[in-house]
């Protein structure tokens, strides 16, 4: 992923944070329906991304709710296993269409990601995480986020936000205008 790129190229450090785009998908998701037929040649952009990433890109019709999944993204961060599992989250969504807002979805992919699966049930359950990946939400928004994903470079007083998945050239454009210092190869 670019993120990972910029961080093995340069001195930088990237923090994710839970930030719930549609709060208003209902917990069970939402059908979007078949998707229409697209031009001969048409290469969607995302698709297009993922592929030069390297990852799989098969999208479903299905909108899932992801509060669930941030939820279970901070649980895997408190047990250490926050990067493992969010690319986990990512293939299963954008290279599986699996619904990552169903429970059992997230705890297979905890079990998977070496994470204790009946734990991440447990803290689901219990609403563990809610208020802070509502609160993570809120600040977001406060910010003026509005997109996902958004990439907030910052440099002293300086903020550069950065919304959409771009080209790797843009990130590392940003990093070199903050002044990041490039890693030694």
């Amino acid at each position: 992923m670019r993120a990972e790129r910029l961080e093995r190229e340069f001195e930088i450090d990237i923090v994710w944070r839970p930030y719930e785009l549609h709060p208003e998908i209902p917990a069970a998701g939402i059908d979007r329906g078949e998707r229409a037929p697209r031009p001969d040649g048409y290469v969607s952009p995302l698709r297009a991304l993922a592929e030069e990433a390297g990852l799989p890109y098969a999208p479903s019709s299905h909108v899932p709710n992801s509060h669930r999944a941030l939820e279970a993204a901070e649980f895997a961060r408190e047990q250490g296993a926050f990067e493992q599992f969010h690319r986990a989250l990512f293939e299963a969504y954008f290279g599986r269409g699996e619904d990552i807002g169903d429970v059992d979805v997230l705890v297979a992919l905890a079990a998977a990601s070496g994470l204790d699966a009946h734990g991440l049930e447990a803290a689901l359950r219990d609403s563990r995480y809610t208020t802070l990946v509502n609160e993570s939400t809120q600040e977001a928004q406060r910010q003026g986020v509005t997109g996902t994903p958004t990439y907030i470079f910052e440099a002293g007083d300086r903020r550069f936000p950065l919304v959409g998945a771009q080209d790797y050239s843009v990130f590392q454009s940003i990093a070199q205008r903050i002044g990041a210092e490039a890693k030694a190869s």
